[in-house]
């Protein structure tokens, strides 16, 4: 049931496709072992009205946030968290090197408890059983 969000800012789509952006983001976290491709949930949010550090219009940013069961323990999340920011990487190494840029990426954790969870997906789709 990982729920993956990447915000960024609108200036960002004048630089690199979203999109290809976002499906990096997902197989990346589909690599992990303890992320089942049935619950795997990416998507992008843009974000009209920014600030970025001094308010120049120029500045960009993006911040992944991932929010899994925490039952996984601890490495397994700082495992994902790594495999995330090696993607967010590889998407905007060369932006970052031209334009200025804030990345981030965070990981948290969900208490199982909290939380209520129903997916048909498997059921549509063979592969994903």
């Amino acid at each position: 049931m990982p729920h993956i969000f990447i915000e960024y800012s609108a200036n960002l789509e004048e630089h690199i496709d979203v999109t290809e952006m976002l499906q990096t983001v997902h197989d990346a976290a589909s690599t992990h072992p303890s992320v089942p491709l049935a619950g795997l949930r990416t998507r992008a949010i843009r974000s009209e009205q920014f600030l970025i550090a001094n308010g120049n219009s120029a500045n960009m940013f993006v911040a992944v946030i991932a929010r899994l069961n925490g039952d996984r323990g601890l490495e397994p999340l700082i495992e994902i968290r790594d495999l995330l920011n090696e993607a967010i990487q590889r998407s905007l190494a060369d932006l970052m090197q031209d334009e200025p840029i804030a990345v981030s990426v965070e990981v948290q954790p969900i208490d199982a408890a909290m939380r209520v969870n129903e997916n048909s997906i498997r059921d549509h789709y063979g592969e994903l059983q």
